[in-house]
């Protein structure tokens, strides 16, 4: 179904475009409904506050009407810079970490070299000093002629990393990254995921663009619907005793296991330190679960009645986001009953600060207690499988190292935009002029 995974696509990207913040507070979800005159975008967030919501609704509504109205009648490529500096503008903060740390990761990689005795003249290393020499710049958005220079200084990097890839330099990244001796894949790893995270926004832009052509009336008579974030709830460690033991005493009573081994395990958490973590996680202030974005969102459309596949736009009953849903939220989908939306692929990593939404209706207080029942048994079945396997599943990043883009959208009959087209020929000032006639 490619007109699905290009939908699929645009709503994650549009997600990730909002969650412009590195720590999780901003992370993002959306569903896109059907309107009164067009479609409804639905937006929820982990933590964001009133001012940063409506922050986020105005360059919602300056994205699309700059792509659905193009009063410049831009060509696609133009109109695709201008989008990509809208991104980079609001993403500034984030942007700082990603330049920061890739970086760090180009040095690393160079020292790299060095240890494996190669020729400063080489490939690797040439264009490892390239790249470096690329990433010498600061971002002060302090002032508008700042900010311009720093989103054009954002966009030759992006550019610079474009090259890279097209070359083929990211095989040899890939290569080195799936090296068996850690210590030197380590800096590889960490290389390939931080140039996929600045070619992420570039596929962004293009891809908005090039749905703006598939699906045009995604961006006219739009409204923008920004869900407040749910509250936090205080620490839910109530018994100070709280210890591995008794913890694994009760899955064995709740599952009826004989199996001895899993409280052997307790004395191998013990002495591991896992006691010390729950009593550190009784104590923390920090510890104070909040709804996951997805399921913000999804909560939002129950209360309103709109959890019906016709409900959404073009009855894709989708839910997409900035990152990959994490372990407990894919539970929580996969748990639900009649019409659930789809969301995206879980990371598998588990999050403390994760909470159910609340009920004030009986019945529904009736389906959270059986939700959360069935949660509870996955969370037993999945610790008894790591204690048995001794592996945990879970990714070192919550966000994808590469950002793919749907071959549908690609340069073809349904599209005018290619994944090549920004080029340095088309200038970008957030609301200058821009060369109309570059296709």
């Amino acid at each position: 179904m490619p007109d699905l995974k290009a939908f699929q696509f645009y709503v994650n990207k549009m997600a990730q475009i909002c969650d412009n913040e590195r720590g999780g507070d901003t992370v993002s979800a959306l569903a896109i409904l059907r309107g009164s005159f067009g479609p409804n975008y639905v937006f929820g967030f982990n933590s964001k506050d009133t001012r940063d919501l409506k922050r986020t609704q105005n360059l919602v509504q300056a994205l699309l009407d700059l792509v659905g109205k193009n009063t410049e009648g831009l060509q696609s490529a133009a109109l695709g810079k201008r989008v990509l500096w809208f991104i980079l503008s609001f993403n500034m903060s984030r942007l700082k970490e990603y330049l920061r740390l890739l970086e760090k990761a180009v040095q690393e990689c160079l020292e790299n070299c060095k240890r494996r005795n190669e020729d400063e003249a080489s490939e690797p290393s040439q264009s490892l000093l390239s790249l470096a020499d690329k990433c010498s710049f600061k971002l002060d958005i302090s002032e508008s002629n700042t900010e311009d220079k720093s989103i054009s200084d954002c966009e030759t990097l992006i550019k610079a990393i474009t090259n890279l890839e097209q070359a083929g330099i990211n095989q040899m990244i890939s290569q080195r990254a799936k090296d068996g001796e850690m210590k030197r894949s380590e800096p590889w790893c960490k290389l390939r995921h931080f140039l996929g995270r600045w070619l992420s926004y570039r596929k962004a832009a293009l891809g908005i663009v090039a749905v703006s052509e598939r699906w045009p009336e995604l961006f006219l008579d739009f409204e923008i619907t920004m869900v407040p974030s749910g509250s936090r709830i205080p620490n839910p460690i109530l018994r100070s005793d709280l210890s591995s033991e008794i913890i694994l005493q009760h899955i064995v009573a709740e599952d009826q296991s004989q199996d001895s081994q899993l409280l052997q395990a307790a004395d191998d958490l013990k002495q591991m330190g896992i006691d010390d973590i729950i009593n550190a996680a009784h104590i923390s202030r920090r510890f104070r679960p909040l709804l996951h974005a997805e399921v913000l969102v999804y909560e939002y459309l129950l209360s309103n009645e709109q959890t019906t596949i016709e409900c959404y736009w073009n009855l894709w009953n989708y839910i997409g986001g900035s990152k990959p849903t994490c372990r407990l939220c894919h539970y929580c989908f996969e748990a639900l009953e009649g019409d659930k939306p789809s969301v995206r692929s879980s990371h598998n990593n588990l999050y403390r600060n994760w909470r159910l939404p609340d009920c004030h209706e009986e019945s529904l207080s009736i389906a959270r207690d059986e939700l959360l029942s069935r949660l509870a048994r996955r969370l037993r079945a999945d610790v008894v499988e790591t204690l048995r396997e001794k592996k945990i599943r879970r990714k070192i990043r919550d966000s994808n190292t590469y950002s793919s883009f749907p071959e549908m959208l690609r340069d073809d009959n349904n599209s005018s935009v290619s994944v090549d087209s920004l080029d340095d020929r088309v200038s970008s000032p957030l609301g200058g002029a821009q060369n109309k006639s570059e296709a």
